[in-house]
């Protein structure tokens, strides 16, 4: 137990350290080194490690395709089967209007 909290220690200090790398010791510039420098180098490590994680989850989330607003009925067939191919639809020209209708709509 005693080993992990050491770590996160460790862990913790090396964040703090590695986001304000570049402020020197008197991270808020207010001319002197204080307890304040300390919370505002909490504070910027907070901000971003916030910042890297929403990054991360926001570049691992697949792109949503739009859904178009155009009336799929009043569309020929080979612009359904375009629109199905750029929307990542299964379809294919043997395929009958309705059933390409349906394959881009369960797409999105």
């Amino acid at each position: 137990m005693e080993i992990i909290i050491i770590a996160l220690v460790i862990l913790a200090v090396g964040a703090i350290w590695y986001f304000n790398r570049d402020k020197g010791l008197d991270v808020n510039a207010d001319g002197k080194v204080d307890i304040e420098d300390a919370k505002a180098a909490v504070e910027n490590t907070v901000e971003a490690v916030k910042e890297t994680v929403e990054e991360k989850v926001k570049a691992k989330k697949p792109a949503r395709a739009k859904k178009a607003s155009a009336d799929f009925d009043s569309m020929k067939k080979d612009d359904l089967l375009a629109h199905a191919k750029k929307v990542g639809a299964k379809a294919n020209a043997s395929m009958k209007k309705a059933d390409i209708i349906k394959a881009i709509k369960n797409a999105g």
